[in-house]
Protein backbone atom coordinates (compact mmCIF):
# COMPACT_ATOMS: atom_id res chain seq x y z
CA UNK A 1 0.00 0.00 0.00
CA UNK A 2 1.43 3.49 -0.82
CA UNK A 3 1.53 6.33 1.82
CA UNK A 4 0.66 9.72 0.95
CA UNK A 5 1.59 12.41 3.02
CA UNK A 6 0.94 15.96 2.94
CA UNK A 7 3.06 18.96 4.08
CA UNK A 8 5.22 21.93 3.47
CA UNK A 9 8.04 19.95 3.31
CA UNK A 10 7.01 17.58 0.84
CA UNK A 11 5.66 19.77 -1.67
CA UNK A 12 8.83 22.13 -1.03
CA UNK A 13 10.72 19.02 -2.40
CA UNK A 14 8.61 19.12 -5.69
CA UNK A 15 8.78 22.57 -5.72
CA UNK A 16 12.79 22.83 -5.85
CA UNK A 17 13.46 19.30 -8.10
CA UNK A 18 10.63 20.90 -10.77
CA UNK A 19 12.35 24.16 -10.65
CA UNK A 20 15.84 23.08 -10.59
CA UNK A 21 15.42 20.58 -13.54
CA UNK A 22 13.56 23.87 -15.57
CA UNK A 23 16.82 25.74 -14.98
CA UNK A 24 18.94 22.92 -16.23
CA UNK A 25 16.74 22.36 -19.51
CA UNK A 26 16.61 26.33 -19.54
CA UNK A 27 20.76 26.75 -20.04
CA UNK A 28 20.76 23.91 -22.18
CA UNK A 29 18.09 24.92 -24.27
CA UNK A 30 18.54 28.51 -24.68
CA UNK A 31 22.43 28.44 -24.09
CA UNK A 32 22.38 32.12 -22.41
CA UNK A 33 26.44 33.70 -23.04
CA UNK A 34 26.84 33.85 -18.92
CA UNK A 35 30.26 34.74 -17.40
CA UNK A 36 31.34 30.45 -17.74
CA UNK A 37 29.19 28.70 -20.14
CA UNK A 38 31.20 25.43 -20.95
CA UNK A 39 29.27 23.26 -18.35
CA UNK A 40 26.04 23.39 -20.41
CA UNK A 41 27.22 24.16 -24.30
CA UNK A 42 26.35 22.49 -27.01
CA UNK A 43 22.72 21.40 -27.33
CA UNK A 44 22.87 22.98 -30.68
CA UNK A 45 25.82 21.44 -32.28
CA UNK A 46 23.55 19.58 -34.43
CA UNK A 47 20.34 20.67 -36.03
CA UNK A 48 18.17 17.53 -34.48
CA UNK A 49 20.05 17.67 -31.08
CA UNK A 50 17.36 20.31 -29.91
CA UNK A 51 14.20 18.47 -31.58
CA UNK A 52 15.84 14.76 -29.90
CA UNK A 53 15.75 16.47 -26.07
CA UNK A 54 12.73 18.53 -26.36
CA UNK A 55 10.89 15.12 -27.10
CA UNK A 56 12.74 13.31 -24.13
CA UNK A 57 11.09 16.35 -22.03
CA UNK A 58 7.70 16.02 -23.78
CA UNK A 59 7.86 11.99 -23.59
CA UNK A 60 9.33 11.09 -20.58
CA UNK A 61 7.60 11.92 -17.79
CA UNK A 62 4.14 10.72 -19.47
CA UNK A 63 5.85 7.28 -20.00
CA UNK A 64 7.06 7.19 -16.74
CA UNK A 65 3.84 8.16 -14.79
CA UNK A 66 2.27 5.15 -16.64
CA UNK A 67 4.86 2.91 -16.41
CA UNK A 68 4.97 3.59 -12.54
CA UNK A 69 1.25 2.36 -12.17
CA UNK A 70 2.42 -0.93 -13.66
CA UNK A 71 1.96 -3.84 -10.86
CA UNK A 72 5.61 -5.17 -11.81
CA UNK A 73 6.66 -1.63 -10.94
CA UNK A 74 6.06 -2.42 -7.15
CA UNK A 75 7.36 -5.65 -6.89
CA UNK A 76 10.54 -6.98 -4.92
CA UNK A 77 13.80 -6.96 -7.17
CA UNK A 78 14.79 -9.71 -8.32
CA UNK A 79 18.03 -11.38 -7.73
CA UNK A 80 19.82 -11.83 -11.57
CA UNK A 81 22.05 -14.88 -12.23
CA UNK A 82 25.47 -14.42 -12.76
CA UNK A 83 25.51 -16.25 -16.36
CA UNK A 84 22.93 -13.20 -16.96
CA UNK A 85 25.08 -10.74 -15.79
CA UNK A 86 28.10 -11.41 -17.76
CA UNK A 87 26.09 -12.15 -20.76
CA UNK A 88 24.77 -8.77 -20.50
CA UNK A 89 28.42 -7.64 -19.80
CA UNK A 90 30.22 -9.08 -22.43
CA UNK A 91 27.59 -7.41 -24.91
CA UNK A 92 27.47 -4.33 -22.93
CA UNK A 93 31.48 -4.28 -23.04
CA UNK A 94 31.41 -4.82 -26.72
CA UNK A 95 28.83 -2.25 -27.86
CA UNK A 96 30.80 0.72 -25.95
CA UNK A 97 34.30 -0.44 -27.22
CA UNK A 98 32.59 -0.45 -30.81
CA UNK A 99 31.20 3.04 -30.14
CA UNK A 100 34.37 4.90 -28.33
CA UNK A 101 36.10 3.57 -31.55
CA UNK A 102 34.19 4.88 -33.66
CA UNK A 103 33.23 7.79 -31.69
CA UNK A 104 36.47 8.38 -29.46
CA UNK A 105 36.36 11.23 -26.65
CA UNK A 106 38.80 13.83 -27.85
CA UNK A 107 41.78 14.79 -25.15
CA UNK A 108 41.77 18.62 -24.35
CA UNK A 109 44.83 18.70 -21.73
CA UNK A 110 48.08 16.73 -21.94
CA UNK A 111 47.73 14.08 -19.28
CA UNK A 112 46.26 11.21 -21.42
CA UNK A 113 49.56 11.80 -23.46
CA UNK A 114 51.61 10.98 -20.32
CA UNK A 115 49.58 8.16 -19.51
CA UNK A 116 50.32 6.58 -22.71
CA UNK A 117 53.96 7.32 -22.46
CA UNK A 118 54.00 5.66 -18.87
CA UNK A 119 51.82 2.92 -20.16
CA UNK A 120 54.09 2.22 -23.22
CA UNK A 121 57.74 2.16 -20.77
CA UNK A 122 56.18 0.24 -18.54
CA UNK A 123 57.31 3.89 -16.59
CA UNK A 124 56.82 4.44 -12.65
CA UNK A 125 55.72 7.93 -14.25
CA UNK A 126 54.99 10.14 -11.07
CA UNK A 127 53.59 7.02 -9.18
CA UNK A 128 49.90 8.43 -8.90
CA UNK A 129 48.90 5.58 -10.58
CA UNK A 130 51.64 2.43 -9.77
CA UNK A 131 49.63 -0.49 -10.27
CA UNK A 132 47.36 0.86 -13.09
CA UNK A 133 49.87 1.32 -15.11
CA UNK A 134 51.80 -1.66 -14.29
CA UNK A 135 48.84 -3.99 -15.12
CA UNK A 136 47.68 -1.93 -18.36
CA UNK A 137 51.35 -2.04 -19.56
CA UNK A 138 51.49 -5.74 -19.21
CA UNK A 139 48.79 -6.40 -20.47
CA UNK A 140 49.48 -4.09 -23.75
CA UNK A 141 52.97 -5.79 -24.31
CA UNK A 142 50.84 -8.89 -23.98
CA UNK A 143 48.55 -8.30 -26.39
CA UNK A 144 50.48 -5.76 -29.13
CA UNK A 145 49.82 -8.10 -31.96
CA UNK A 146 46.35 -7.76 -31.82
CA UNK A 147 46.34 -4.29 -30.79
CA UNK A 148 49.42 -2.53 -31.76
CA UNK A 149 47.89 1.32 -30.77
CA UNK A 150 48.55 1.96 -27.41
CA UNK A 151 46.36 4.90 -27.39
CA UNK A 152 43.41 2.43 -28.61
CA UNK A 153 43.79 -0.20 -26.27
CA UNK A 154 43.62 2.15 -23.32
CA UNK A 155 40.53 3.46 -24.81
CA UNK A 156 39.06 -0.26 -25.77
CA UNK A 157 40.43 -1.05 -22.09
CA UNK A 158 38.77 2.07 -20.83
CA UNK A 159 35.20 0.89 -22.33
CA UNK A 160 35.11 -2.12 -20.42
CA UNK A 161 35.80 -0.84 -17.39
CA UNK A 162 33.00 1.71 -17.99
CA UNK A 163 30.65 -1.18 -18.62
CA UNK A 164 31.71 -2.82 -15.39
CA UNK A 165 31.01 0.33 -13.84
CA UNK A 166 27.84 0.48 -15.07
CA UNK A 167 27.08 -3.05 -13.65
CA UNK A 168 28.18 -2.25 -10.55
CA UNK A 169 26.15 0.88 -10.21
CA UNK A 170 23.10 -1.41 -11.31
CA UNK A 171 24.16 -3.69 -8.39
CA UNK A 172 24.32 -0.84 -6.19
CA UNK A 173 21.11 0.31 -7.09
CA UNK A 174 19.25 -3.01 -6.48
CA UNK A 175 20.79 -2.83 -2.77
CA UNK A 176 19.14 0.46 -2.32
CA UNK A 177 15.63 -0.39 -3.52
CA UNK A 178 13.00 -1.44 -1.99
CA UNK A 179 10.45 -2.68 -5.31
CA UNK A 180 11.77 -3.01 -9.09
CA UNK A 181 11.01 0.15 -10.02
CA UNK A 182 13.03 2.01 -7.46
CA UNK A 183 15.82 -0.04 -8.65
CA UNK A 184 15.51 1.22 -12.18
CA UNK A 185 14.66 4.48 -11.23
CA UNK A 186 18.21 4.24 -9.05
CA UNK A 187 20.11 2.55 -11.74
CA UNK A 188 19.43 5.43 -14.81
CA UNK A 189 19.68 8.05 -12.51
CA UNK A 190 23.30 6.97 -12.02
CA UNK A 191 23.53 6.07 -15.30
CA UNK A 192 22.53 8.81 -17.07
CA UNK A 193 25.27 11.35 -14.85
CA UNK A 194 28.05 12.92 -17.82
CA UNK A 195 30.92 12.15 -15.19
CA UNK A 196 29.74 8.05 -15.37
CA UNK A 197 28.71 7.88 -19.02
CA UNK A 198 31.62 9.99 -20.78
CA UNK A 199 34.24 8.03 -19.33
CA UNK A 200 32.85 4.75 -20.77
CA UNK A 201 32.82 6.39 -24.42
CA UNK A 202 36.49 6.45 -25.77
CA UNK A 203 37.71 7.91 -22.80
CA UNK A 204 41.69 8.13 -22.82
CA UNK A 205 42.69 8.84 -19.06
CA UNK A 206 43.15 6.93 -15.67
CA UNK A 207 39.47 8.05 -14.43
CA UNK A 208 37.36 5.12 -15.68
CA UNK A 209 39.43 2.73 -13.92
CA UNK A 210 39.32 5.13 -10.90
CA UNK A 211 35.21 5.00 -11.50
CA UNK A 212 35.32 1.17 -11.48
CA UNK A 213 37.26 1.09 -8.77
CA UNK A 214 35.14 3.20 -6.94
CA UNK A 215 31.77 1.40 -8.24
CA UNK A 216 33.01 -1.74 -7.13
CA UNK A 217 34.07 -0.90 -3.31
CA UNK A 218 30.49 1.02 -3.15
CA UNK A 219 29.12 -2.13 -4.39
CA UNK A 220 31.18 -4.34 -1.93
CA UNK A 221 30.55 -2.18 0.82
CA UNK A 222 26.64 -2.22 0.50
CA UNK A 223 26.75 -5.85 0.60
CA UNK A 224 28.53 -5.76 3.55
CA UNK A 225 26.38 -3.42 4.93
CA UNK A 226 23.48 -5.93 4.19
CA UNK A 227 25.17 -8.68 6.26
CA UNK A 228 25.64 -10.83 3.21
CA UNK A 229 29.70 -10.15 2.69
CA UNK A 230 32.69 -9.96 4.92
CA UNK A 231 33.91 -6.76 5.47
CA UNK A 232 37.45 -8.15 4.52
CA UNK A 233 36.53 -7.26 0.71
CA UNK A 234 35.48 -3.64 0.96
CA UNK A 235 38.37 -2.96 3.14
CA UNK A 236 41.43 -4.52 1.04
CA UNK A 237 39.51 -3.16 -2.18
CA UNK A 238 39.94 0.30 -0.01
CA UNK A 239 43.69 -0.61 0.77
CA UNK A 240 44.40 -1.34 -2.56
CA UNK A 241 42.54 1.36 -4.22
CA UNK A 242 45.20 4.48 -3.92
CA UNK A 243 47.57 2.34 -5.66
CA UNK A 244 45.42 2.66 -8.30
CA UNK A 245 45.14 5.90 -8.31
CA UNK A 246 46.23 7.80 -5.44
CA UNK A 247 43.06 10.13 -4.04
CA UNK A 248 41.13 6.70 -3.70
CA UNK A 249 42.76 7.18 -0.65
CA UNK A 250 39.89 9.46 0.08
CA UNK A 251 37.77 6.13 0.15
CA UNK A 252 39.17 5.15 3.38
CA UNK A 253 36.69 7.29 6.00
CA UNK A 254 33.82 5.83 4.83
CA UNK A 255 34.92 1.89 6.31
CA UNK A 256 33.63 4.05 9.78
CA UNK A 257 30.49 3.21 8.51
CA UNK A 258 31.36 -0.68 7.57
CA UNK A 259 32.98 -0.60 11.01
CA UNK A 260 30.27 0.10 13.44
CA UNK A 261 28.08 -2.22 11.77
CA UNK A 262 30.10 -4.91 12.06
CA UNK A 263 30.93 -4.51 15.97
CA UNK A 264 27.04 -4.58 16.54
CA UNK A 265 27.03 -8.41 14.55
CA UNK A 266 28.84 -11.56 16.54
CA UNK A 267 32.29 -12.15 15.81
CA UNK A 268 32.41 -8.48 14.53
CA UNK A 269 35.42 -7.73 15.87
CA UNK A 270 37.32 -10.74 14.68
CA UNK A 271 36.28 -10.53 11.36
CA UNK A 272 37.40 -6.95 11.31
CA UNK A 273 40.76 -8.12 12.78
CA UNK A 274 41.13 -10.29 10.40
CA UNK A 275 40.09 -7.59 7.53
CA UNK A 276 42.89 -4.98 8.91
CA UNK A 277 45.15 -8.38 8.61
CA UNK A 278 44.24 -8.53 5.28
CA UNK A 279 44.10 -4.87 3.91
CA UNK A 280 47.61 -4.62 5.64
CA UNK A 281 49.26 -7.65 3.14
CA UNK A 282 47.60 -6.05 0.59
CA UNK A 283 49.06 -2.48 0.92
CA UNK A 284 52.10 -4.00 1.78
CA UNK A 285 52.51 -5.89 -1.64
CA UNK A 286 51.18 -3.58 -3.97
CA UNK A 287 54.22 -1.66 -3.94
CA UNK A 288 56.70 -4.60 -5.20
CA UNK A 289 55.88 -3.87 -8.70
CA UNK A 290 57.97 -0.59 -10.00
CA UNK A 291 59.98 -0.48 -6.36
CA UNK A 292 60.28 -4.00 -5.57
CA UNK A 293 59.95 -4.80 -2.03
CA UNK A 294 56.95 -4.75 -0.02
CA UNK A 295 55.85 -1.80 2.16
CA UNK A 296 57.81 0.52 0.28
CA UNK A 297 55.13 3.54 1.13
CA UNK A 298 57.95 6.09 2.26
CA UNK A 299 59.36 5.36 -1.58
CA UNK A 300 56.40 5.75 -3.06
CA UNK A 301 55.19 8.97 -1.48
CA UNK A 302 58.44 11.04 -1.90
CA UNK A 303 58.28 10.18 -5.63
CA UNK A 304 54.15 10.78 -5.72
CA UNK A 305 55.41 14.49 -3.95
CA UNK A 306 58.29 15.17 -5.92
CA UNK A 307 56.81 14.43 -9.29
CA UNK A 308 53.12 16.26 -8.27
CA UNK A 309 53.36 19.49 -10.18
CA UNK A 310 52.68 21.34 -7.78
CA UNK A 311 54.54 23.93 -9.35
CA UNK A 312 52.33 24.73 -12.34
CA UNK A 313 49.15 25.46 -10.42
CA UNK A 314 48.44 28.94 -9.19
CA UNK A 315 50.60 28.43 -5.79
CA UNK A 316 53.76 27.58 -6.51
CA UNK A 317 54.41 25.22 -3.37
CA UNK A 318 51.51 23.67 -2.91
CA UNK A 319 48.77 20.87 -5.46
CA UNK A 320 46.24 23.21 -3.50
CA UNK A 321 44.48 26.48 -4.25
CA UNK A 322 45.61 29.70 -2.69
CA UNK A 323 42.84 30.40 0.32
CA UNK A 324 42.05 33.40 -1.30
CA UNK A 325 41.29 31.54 -4.50
CA UNK A 326 39.18 29.45 -2.54
CA UNK A 327 36.90 32.00 -1.33
CA UNK A 328 36.88 33.98 -4.27
CA UNK A 329 33.30 34.00 -6.65
CA UNK A 330 34.82 33.00 -9.52
CA UNK A 331 36.06 29.97 -7.78
CA UNK A 332 32.16 29.14 -6.52
CA UNK A 333 31.21 29.38 -9.85
CA UNK A 334 33.97 27.03 -11.06
CA UNK A 335 32.61 24.73 -8.49
CA UNK A 336 29.32 24.78 -9.71
CA UNK A 337 29.83 24.25 -13.19
CA UNK A 338 31.73 21.45 -12.41
CA UNK A 339 28.73 19.87 -10.71
CA UNK A 340 26.69 20.98 -13.55
CA UNK A 341 28.82 19.12 -15.57
CA UNK A 342 29.64 15.76 -13.73
CA UNK A 343 26.20 15.11 -12.42
CA UNK A 344 23.81 17.92 -11.87
CA UNK A 345 20.81 16.08 -11.78
CA UNK A 346 22.37 13.57 -9.03
CA UNK A 347 23.36 16.77 -6.98
CA UNK A 348 20.02 18.83 -7.49
CA UNK A 349 18.10 15.91 -5.96
CA UNK A 350 20.44 14.88 -3.04
CA UNK A 351 20.08 19.31 -2.44
CA UNK A 352 16.50 19.34 -2.80
CA UNK A 353 14.82 16.05 -1.26
CA UNK A 354 18.21 15.08 1.23
CA UNK A 355 17.04 17.64 3.86
CA UNK A 356 13.66 16.57 3.62
CA UNK A 357 14.96 12.56 4.32
CA UNK A 358 17.21 13.72 7.63
CA UNK A 359 13.78 15.83 8.61
CA UNK A 360 11.87 12.53 8.31
CA UNK A 361 14.42 10.03 9.77
CA UNK A 362 14.72 8.04 7.32
CA UNK A 363 18.32 7.46 6.71
CA UNK A 364 20.15 4.40 7.19
CA UNK A 365 23.68 2.96 7.35
CA UNK A 366 23.75 2.65 3.62
CA UNK A 367 22.82 6.23 3.05
CA UNK A 368 25.19 6.92 5.97
CA UNK A 369 27.88 5.46 4.50
CA UNK A 370 26.98 7.02 0.69
CA UNK A 371 27.03 10.36 2.71
CA UNK A 372 30.50 9.89 4.39
CA UNK A 373 32.54 8.64 0.80
CA UNK A 374 30.85 12.15 -0.54
CA UNK A 375 31.94 14.34 2.49
CA UNK A 376 35.64 12.68 2.29
CA UNK A 377 36.02 14.05 -1.24
CA UNK A 378 34.55 17.35 -0.54
CA UNK A 379 37.87 19.11 0.84
CA UNK A 380 39.45 17.54 -2.78
CA UNK A 381 36.82 19.08 -4.68
CA UNK A 382 37.32 22.15 -3.07
CA UNK A 383 40.67 22.90 -2.77
CA UNK A 384 42.73 20.66 -5.10
CA UNK A 385 43.88 22.94 -8.04
CA UNK A 386 42.82 21.60 -11.64
CA UNK A 387 46.43 22.93 -13.12
CA UNK A 388 44.58 22.74 -17.01
CA UNK A 389 41.58 24.31 -15.30
CA UNK A 390 38.14 23.88 -14.44
CA UNK A 391 36.75 23.01 -17.66
CA UNK A 392 39.93 20.88 -18.93
CA UNK A 393 41.27 19.28 -15.64
CA UNK A 394 37.11 18.46 -15.09
CA UNK A 395 37.57 14.80 -14.72
CA UNK A 396 39.43 15.14 -11.20
CA UNK A 397 36.08 14.74 -10.09
CA UNK A 398 34.37 12.78 -12.44
CA UNK A 399 34.07 9.29 -10.69
CA UNK A 400 31.87 11.17 -7.81
CA UNK A 401 29.57 11.13 -10.07
CA UNK A 402 29.26 7.57 -8.50
CA UNK A 403 28.33 8.76 -5.13
CA UNK A 404 26.10 11.71 -5.65
CA UNK A 405 23.68 10.08 -8.20
CA UNK A 406 23.63 6.81 -6.27
CA UNK A 407 22.44 9.19 -3.00
CA UNK A 408 20.86 11.60 -4.82
CA UNK A 409 18.43 9.08 -6.80
CA UNK A 410 17.95 7.37 -3.05
CA UNK A 411 16.98 10.30 -1.27
CA UNK A 412 14.61 11.34 -4.41
CA UNK A 413 12.89 7.77 -3.77
CA UNK A 414 12.70 8.12 -0.23
CA UNK A 415 10.53 11.17 -0.94
CA UNK A 416 8.35 9.77 -3.72
CA UNK A 417 7.36 6.72 -1.45
CA UNK A 418 5.28 9.42 -0.09
CA UNK A 419 4.41 10.79 -3.40
CA UNK A 420 4.13 8.28 -6.46
CA UNK A 421 2.92 10.31 -9.24
CA UNK A 422 4.62 13.25 -8.60
CA UNK A 423 7.56 11.06 -8.29
CA UNK A 424 7.15 9.63 -11.42
CA UNK A 425 6.57 12.98 -13.11
CA UNK A 426 9.41 14.41 -12.22
CA UNK A 427 11.61 10.83 -12.20
CA UNK A 428 10.80 11.42 -16.00
CA UNK A 429 11.79 14.95 -16.29
CA UNK A 430 15.47 13.96 -14.51
CA UNK A 431 15.69 11.45 -16.90
CA UNK A 432 14.85 13.82 -19.98
CA UNK A 433 16.69 16.70 -18.37
CA UNK A 434 20.18 14.24 -17.76
CA UNK A 435 19.24 13.20 -21.57
CA UNK A 436 19.72 16.44 -22.63
CA UNK A 437 22.51 17.00 -21.08
CA UNK A 438 23.78 13.79 -22.74
CA UNK A 439 23.11 15.61 -26.02
CA UNK A 440 25.01 18.51 -25.20
CA UNK A 441 28.28 17.91 -23.41
CA UNK A 442 28.88 13.67 -24.37
CA UNK A 443 32.04 13.68 -26.59
CA UNK A 444 31.72 17.83 -26.95
CA UNK A 445 33.96 19.31 -24.63
CA UNK A 446 36.53 20.05 -27.48
CA UNK A 447 33.91 22.44 -29.53
CA UNK A 448 34.46 25.81 -29.32
CA UNK A 449 37.50 25.13 -27.07
CA UNK A 450 39.07 28.56 -27.28
CA UNK A 451 36.29 30.74 -26.06
CA UNK A 452 36.09 28.19 -22.93
CA UNK A 453 39.91 28.19 -22.37
CA UNK A 454 39.04 32.11 -21.83
CA UNK A 455 36.36 31.37 -19.30
CA UNK A 456 38.50 28.33 -17.78
CA UNK A 457 41.97 29.14 -18.32
CA UNK A 458 44.93 27.03 -17.38
CA UNK A 459 46.21 28.09 -13.34
CA UNK A 460 48.98 29.70 -14.32
CA UNK A 461 52.31 30.30 -11.69
CA UNK A 462 51.61 33.84 -10.32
Amino acid sequence: MTVRASGAGGIAVAALVGAGLAVELGLHFLEPRLAITWSYAHLWRSPALPWVGAALVLVLPAATLLAWRHPAVARPPGTPSWPAVLGVGVVLGAGLVVVGHRWPAASISVDPAALVMDVAALSLGNGRRLLLVWSLGHLWHLGTSWWPNVSNFIRGLNALFGAASLLLLGGCARRLAHTRGETAAIALLAWTAFGTFQLCIGYLEVYPAELLATTLYLWLALQTIDGELHPAWPVVVAALAPFWYVTLVLLAPSLVVIAVVELRRPRGLGRLALSAILALAAAGAATLPFLGRPFAWATLAARVSEQSGRQFGLSPTSSLLPFAYIVSGYHARELVHTLLLVDGVGVLLLLAAGPWVLAQGATDAKAVFLALVIASHLPYFIAFDPVWGALCDWDLFSYLAAPTSLLGAWVFVQWGRRWPDAFALLLGLALATAGVHLLARLNALEIDLPRHRIESPYHEPP
